[in-house]
């Protein structure tokens, strides 16, 4: 039997070799918290920054390259529609001349007519055809009654750049007709002493009474008139002719030229001294809405 003190001996040194080895599993309360932190933190977080390197996307600050893009550029092409603008207004200026150009002959288109004329309109429209001189019968038809319409249709035909003159159907009625035209008598390029079918036949008193008034005298006749009303007189050839020799002209391609038809001679007119100054070409034309006879006169008896 073992002595009870060597017992307790061994009891106790047993505890001391037991104790030391199971300590870690009765002990272990606060180390495996320690080492739980690591597995369930750091590994994620460590991974969430990379990720927030994506973030740069302020790297999309590129984006803002398209901003140049919408550069300059649009604006010089804006920039030549203005020039282009400039033609367009000068086109219409340069073809106006064109209009008013003389045709053979040193000619331009000459209307006349008894008709009652309000528009001023009407008249420009005249002008941008080409027309630049503007006759009318200037007293009361039928008498030598000065028509009170004749100042302010002159004054029209002036303001649109028209030359005028004026006439009577009966010569004998010469200083009606001439004073008709009150303030533009001096503007007058002359007087017609019309001598045709059923009018005055003319005389010297007549062409000195126009020039009396300082006007031009003219003589309106034709080769198929003069001879049978004033047995082909040559009294009168030192007065300008105002010829008549009438046709179907197409007014589309009408060109003015006072030579043509070919001059006729009679009365002494039509020779190489004493050449034509006008021929009225074509009766009753509609010129936008107005009956009127087309002419051709000699640009260079014009004043």
């Amino acid at each position: 039997m073992i002595p009870k003190n060597l017992a307790f001996a061994v009891v106790a040194l047993l505890l001391l070799i037991v104790l030391p080895s199971a300590s870690p599993s009765l002990l272990g309360s606060s180390r495996p918290a320690a080492n739980t932190v690591p597995d369930a933190g750091p590994a994620p977080i460590a991974n969430a920054a990379p990720a927030a390197e994506v973030a740069p996307v302020p790297a999309k600050t590129p984006e803002a390259a398209p901003a140049p893009a919408p550069t300059a550029e649009p604006r010089a092409a804006a920039a030549a529609a203005p020039a282009a603008v400039v033609p367009q207004d000068v086109v219409p200026q340069n073809a106006v001349p064109q209009n008013g150009q003389e045709g053979p002959n040193g000619s331009v288109k000459v209307l006349d007519t008894t008709a009652a004329i309000t528009d001023p309109a009407w008249f420009r429209q005249a002008y941008a055809e080409g027309f630049r001189l503007y006759v009318m019968h200037s007293t009361v038809w039928g008498t030598c009654t000065p028509w009170q319409r004749t100042q302010e249709q002159l004054k029209m035909a002036l303001d649109a750049g028209l030359k005028i003159a004026v006439y009577t159907r009966d010569a004998s009625c010469w200083e009606g007709g001439i004073k008709a035209a009150g303030p533009y008598i001096p503007q007058l390029q002359f007087f017609a002493l019309d001598v045709e079918t059923g009018s005055s036949p003319v005389t010297r008193a007549m062409v000195d009474g126009v020039r009396s008034l300082g006007v031009r005298p003219v003589i309106y006749s034709g080769s198929g008139m003069w001879p049978g009303l004033m047995s082909n007189s040559k009294a009168f050839a030192d007065v300008p002719l105002w010829d008549t020799d009438t046709s179907n002209l197409d007014y589309s391609s009408w060109t003015p030229d006072h030579l043509a038809p070919a001059p006729v001679q009679y009365g002494g007119w039509n020779t190489n001294g004493t050449m034509r100054i006008g021929i009225q070409q074509k009766f009753e034309h509609n010129l936008n809405g107005i009956n009127v006879d087309l002419n051709s006169f000699s640009a260079g008896f014009l004043k």
